[in-house]
C-alpha cells in the first residue's frame, strides 16, 4: 500500500470517526434538551397549582377580614353557635384538636 492511500485511508477513517462522534453528540444535545423542556413545563405546572393555592388562601384571608371588619362580637358568637348547630361531629371534632394543640402549646417539657 502506497503512502497516498494509507493517507487517504486514515483521513477517511478520521472523517468517518469524526461525524459519528457529531451526530452522537447531536443526538444527545436533541434529548438533553428534550429533557429539560418536559422538565420545565412539569414544574411550571407544579407552580400553576401552589400559585391556585396561595391565590385561593389570600382571597379566603380577605373575606375573613372583611367580616371581622363588618360584624361585632355578638354577631360573631351568634354564627358560631349556629355553624356548631348544623355541624355538631365537625365542631367537637375541632374543639379536639384546638385542645390538643393548646395543650401542647402551654406544656413544658
Amino acid at each position: 500500500m502506497s503512502t497516498a492511500t494509507l493517507t487517504n485511508t486514515l483521513a477517511d477513517a478520521s472523517s468517518r470517526a469524526i461525524d459519528k462522534a457529531s451526530d452522537a453528540f447531536r443526538a444527545g444535545r436533541v434529548a438533553t434538551a428534550d429533557t429539560l423542556d418536559a422538565t420545565a413545563k412539569r414544574v411550571n405546572a407544579a407552580g400553576e397549582s401552589v400559585a391556585d393555592a396561595a391565590h385561593s388562601a389570600a382571597d379566603s384571608m380577605h373575606s375573613t377580614a372583611k367580616y371581622v371588619r363588618k360584624n361585632d362580637a355578638r354577631e360573631m358568637v351568634g354564627d358560631v353557635e349556629t355553624l356548631i348547630r348544623r355541624h355538631p361531629g365537625k365542631a367537637l371534632l375541632g374543639a379536639v384538636i384546638l385542645g390538643f394543640f393548646a395543650g401542647r402549646a402551654f406544656r413544658r417539657d
